[in-house]
């Protein structure tokens, strides 16, 4: 019916057995040198460098299209970024040259006492005495 106390101890510690062998093999299954060795399936790094080579081979030769396709893209990412850096090194460099030239206020032509004679031109010629629909402005 119900077990005694020193059974029920007997059971805790066998228990408590297969817990630490349970725990000392994942332990070791997660060990690098373990891991690297499952993954690759030899101890030897230069080995499995090799081995690694191998497969992405193998896997090139089998799936030609999407390697090309994935090389495609690639190429396009760095053609973007190359040319993302040249148009920031224009555009820098324009900014440096229009700092450094003259701004249009210092044209003899845009001298303010000017302008009001510069917009009665610039009206003349947008509405010329001879078209059918001018228009005079008068002070």
């Amino acid at each position: 019916m119900s077990k005694s106390v020193d059974e029920l101890e007997r059971d805790v510690e066998a228990s408590r057995g297969r817990l630490d062998g349970t725990l000392a093999e994942l332990q070791s299954r997660l060990n690098p040198t373990n891991l690297t060795e499952e993954l690759t399936g030899t101890r030897d790094p230069a080995g499995s460098a090799a081995l690694a080579a191998g497969r992405l081979s193998d896997t090139v030769r089998a799936n030609p299209l999407p390697v090309l396709l994935i090389g495609a893209g690639f190429a396009f990412l760095a053609f973007a970024t190359v040319r993302q850096a040249a148009e920031r090194r224009r555009l820098r460099v324009l900014s440096e040259e229009a700092l450094k030239a003259p701004s249009d206020a210092s044209l003899p032509g845009n001298h303010p006492d000017r302008l009001e004679e510069k917009l009665e031109e610039a009206l003349e010629e947008t509405f010329p005495d001879s078209d059918p629909v001018s228009v005079r402005i008068t002070r």
